[in-house]
C-alpha cells in the first residue's frame, strides 16, 4: 500500500469536502478508491489521484486521460467516490432527547417568535435545514414533530430543507420509502398515522412530504441550501453526527456560514460534543445534561449583560428523552405491597410520567436497599429525560448486586451511543454479548457502532451472526417493544447490506 500517494489523496478530499480521512482507515481508503480507478480504467492510484485533481481544474487537464468517461460520468466522480466513502445510517427519532426538547421548547418558541413578528394579513414563515440529512428521516422526524404540535400548515409558509453530499443518499430520500429499521426507535402509532405501507416498505404521507425538499449539497464548497431553492434565512440548522468525520479546518468554516445563515435568535443543534474546541463564541451556548444548544444572538454584539439573561432563561426549560425503553415487570418473590408499587411506578414509566416514575422508584429502593427492580426504573426514568449521570450511575449499582443485568448493561450502551462515546458502547455491547450470546439486538447495534467507525468488515461479520441468530426465531416475532419489525423483515434488511459488503469487496 503506497502511504503517500493515499495521503495526497485523502488531503484532495478533505480539501473538496472537509472529509478527514485516518492514517489508520488508509487501508480502507485503497480498497474504495482502487474500485473508483478500476472503473474508470485506470492503472495506478496516482492517476486516479490526478484524475481528481483533473476534475477541478476543467476539461483541458481531463484531456491528458486516454480512457477518460464521457462529460456526465466526469461531473458524478466525486459523488462516486463520496457515495461508497460516506456512511448513510439513520432512523427515524434519532437522538430522541434532543427531538424533545425541540418538541417542547424550543419549536414552540420558534413558532410564537415568527407568529408575532410576520406582519399583519401576511403568513408567517418556518425555515430549517438538515445539513447531512442522510436519507431523509431526520428531517421527516422534524415534520412529525411539527404535526403533533398541531401546526396549521396552511397557515404558515413553511420550508424543510435536507442536503446531503451522497447523490444516492438524496435520492433515497426523496422517494420517502423506508424499510422496518428505520423505525427501530419510532412509536408505531407514528407510524401507523404517517406513513403507508408500499410492499415491503413505508411512504411517508404527501401531505408531510410536500413541505420538504432535498438537494445533493457539500458543506464546504456549495451554497447550502441553494439559493434558488432552499430558506434565505434559517430558523434551526440541524448537524448532527456530521462533524465527526470532518477535518478541524473545515468544522470551523462551515460552523461560520451556519451563523450567517440562521436568522436572528436562529438556533443550531449538532451531535454530542462535536463543537469542542471550535470557536462558538459567535453564539449563545448554553449546555444541558444532554445536548449543547447554539443559539444566534438578537443582533451581531450582543452585551455581556444581555447575554448572561438571555443564558439564564435557559435554565427553566426540560430535558429531553432518549430512546424509550420498557421496565420488566416485578420479580413473583416480592411481597403483595412492594409488587404493587413497582407496578404503579413502572405504569408511570410507561406513561412517559418519568417524574412520577422517579420519585415512586426513588421511594422504593430507598425503604428496600436491596430492590434493584425500583433502581432499573429510576434509572430508565432519568435516561428518558435526559439526566444520564443519575442514569448511570442507578446502572453501574444494579450491576454491582446483579452483574447479569443484561438490561442496564444495555441502557448504559445506548446512553453512550447518544453521547457519541462508540468506544464505550461498545464496551457494553461487548458484554453482554459475553454474558449471552443470543442477545440479537446487541450484535444489530454493535454493527451500527462499526459502520460509523469506519469498520465494514467487523459490521460484515457482526450482521452475519445476527442472521445466524435470528434464524433461530419464528419469523413473525418481534424484538422489541420500540417497532413492531418482525424477525422476517430484519432478516431482510441485514442481508441487504450483507450482501451489499460482498458486492464491495468482490469488486476490491
Amino acid at each position: 500500500m503506497d502511504d503517500l500517494i493515499l495521503k495526497r489523496i485523502s488531503d484532495l478530499i478533505a480539501d473538496h469536502s472537509g472529509l478527514y480521512v485516518r492514517p489508520q482507515d488508509f487501508q480502507l481508503l485503497s480498497d474504495k478508491v482502487w474500485l473508483r480507478a478500476k472503473a474508470l480504467g485506470l492503472r495506478t492510484l496516482t492517476d486516479y489521484h490526478d484524475y481528481l485533481k483533473a476534475l477541478d481544474q476543467g476539461s483541458l487537464a481531463l484531456d491528458s486521460f486516454k480512457a477518460r468517461p464521457s462529460l456526465p460520468q466526469q461531473r458524478s466522480e466525486w459523488q462516486e467516490l463520496y457515495s461508497i466513502l460516506t456512511i448513510n445510517e439513520s432512523y427515524f427519532f434519532r437522538d430522541s432527547n434532543q427531538l424533545r426538547l425541540l418538541s417542547d421548547r424550543l419549536l414552540p418558541e420558534i413558532l410564537q417568535r415568527k407568529q408575532a413578528a410576520a406582519p399583519l394579513g401576511s403568513k408567517p414563515s418556518l425555515r430549517i435545514w438538515s445539513a447531512g440529512c442522510s436519507t431523509g428521516e431526520e428531517l421527516y422526524s422534524i415534520a412529525i414533530a411539527l404535526d403533533q404540535l398541531n401546526l396549521p400548515w396552511h397557515q404558515w409558509d413553511v420550508q424543510l430543507i435536507g442536503t446531503d453530499i451522497s447523490a444516492a443518499a438524496i435520492h433515497s430520500a426523496r422517494q420517502g420509502l423506508y424499510s422496518s429499521w428505520s423505525f427501530r426507535q419510532t412509536p408505531p402509532a407514528l407510524r401507523q398515522t404517517y406513513f403507508q405501507a408500499a410492499g415491503q416498505a413505508y411512504k411517508i404521507c404527501d401531505r408531510l412530504r410536500q413541505y420538504v425538499v432535498f438537494q445533493v449539497g457539500n458543506l464546504l464548497k456549495d451554497p447550502c441550501p441553494s439559493p434558488g431553492q432552499g430558506p434565505s434565512g434559517l430558523d434551526l440548522i440541524l448537524c448532527r453526527n456530521v462533524f465527526i468525520y470532518l477535518d478541524r479546518q473545515a468544522i470551523g468554516q462551515i460552523i461560520q456560514r451556519f451563523h450567517s445563515a440562521l436568522v436572528p435568535q436562529g438556533y443550531l443543534l449538532t451531535g454530542h460534543t462535536e463543537l469542542y474546541g471550535q470557536n462558538t463564541s459567535p453564539f449563545l451556548v448554553t449546555s444541558f445534561p444532554e445536548t449543547v444548544v447554539y443559539q444566534k444572538p438578537p443582533q451581531a454584539a450582543l452585551p455581556q449583560a444581555a447575554a448572561s439573561i438571555a443564558a439564564a432563561q435557559w435554565q427553566s426549560l426540560s430535558s429531553s428523552q432518549p430512546a424509550r425503553l420498557t421496565p420488566k415487570t416485578a420479580p413473583p418473590s416480592l411481597d403483595d405491597g412492594l409488587a404493587a408499587a413497582l407496578q404503579e411506578a413502572a405504569a408511570f414509566l410507561q406513561q412517559d410520567d418519568y417524574t412520577s416514575a422517579i420519585r415512586a422508584a426513588k421511594q422504593l429502593y430507598l425503604a428496600h436497599p436491596n430492590c434493584t427492580a425500583a433502581r432499573q426504573i429510576a434509572a430508565r426514568a432519568y435516561a428518558n429525560i435526559g439526566c444520564y449521570s443519575q442514569a448511570k450511575q442507578l446502572c453501574q449499582r444494579v450491576i454491582c448486586d446483579d452483574p447479569l443485568s443484561l438490561d442496564m448493561h444495555y441502557l448504559l450502551a445506548q446512553i453512550a451511543e447518544d453521547e457519541n462515546n462508540l468506544e464505550t458502547a461498545k464496551e457494553h455491547l461487548r458484554k453482554i454479548i459475553y454474558l449471552d450470546p443470543d442477545f440479537v439486538k446487541a450484535y444489530l447495534d454493535l454493527a451500527s457502532i462499526y459502520d460509523r467507525a469506519k469498520q465494514p468488515e467487523k459490521a460484515k461479520t457482526t450482521r452475519e451472526h445476527a442472521l445466524t441468530l435470528l434464524a433461530k426465531l419464528p419469523p413473525s416475532t418481534v424484538l422489541d417493544d420500540h417497532s413492531d419489525a418482525t424477525v422476517a423483515q430484519w432478516q431482510a434488511h441485514l442481508e441487504q447490506q450483507v450482501a451489499g459488503s460482498d458486492r464491495q469487496s468482490s469488486q476490491a
